[in-house]
């Protein structure tokens, strides 16, 4: 199998891998809603937000849970329809990602990528970058070797991607661990 085809079939994989876990969330996403909808009419109270988005493991204060509502209830009509519910959840959880593609090729072609995405970044200075300048104390090594597919030592944009969305094996554990409390 040539290297464009090995990359063809990751790709197909990776896509795949994402639509289930867009699946899983939108699933997990309705359920909740699901539970909150008291009256069973399509329509979660907004009193009931807060509650619903610490059901679903996310952290909110009441001034940001006071934003949202004002967002998608302007009228105070004092109810939430499940599209509303999941632009909330999910618009709170790519905030809290901090890592839109738009930001994240930013940091790619900081680091030595090209602009379209192309090209890749060397893990050395990757390492170095993290460990040095940014004095985190991740084990940035570790984390390289879980995204490095090809074991180049070069980390392709989707790779670059995989590694500062916090999505390399195991990068959830956290997750977990908060739910089962």
């Amino acid at each position: 199998m040539s290297d464009n085809e090995e990359q063809e079939n990751q790709q197909e994989v990776n896509e795949f891998e994402e639509e289930e876990a867009a699946a899983e969330e939108n699933n997990q996403i309705w359920q909740c809603f699901m539970q909150f909808d008291h009256e069973q009419q399509g329509i979660m109270g907004t009193c009931d937000l807060k509650q619903a988005l610490e059901h679903l493991g996310e952290r909110v204060s009441d001034t940001q849970v006071f934003r949202m509502i004002s967002e998608v209830d302007p009228n105070n009509s004092g109810g939430l329809a499940f599209y509303q519910f999941k632009a909330l959840v999910q618009e709170k959880r790519e905030n809290e990602r901090g890592s839109s593609d738009a930001d994240l090729l930013d940091a790619f072609v900081a680091m030595g990528g090209e602009q379209d995405g192309g090209g890749c970044v060397d893990a050395d200075k990757l390492i170095d970058t993290i460990l040095n300048e940014f004095e985190m104390t991740i084990d940035i090594v570790k984390l390289i070797s879980e995204v490095d597919e090809d074991g180049s030592g070069e980390i392709e944009f989707d790779e670059f991607k995989e590694l500062l969305a916090g999505n390399a094996a195991g990068g959830d554990d956290d997750d977990d661990d908060e739910e089962n409390n």
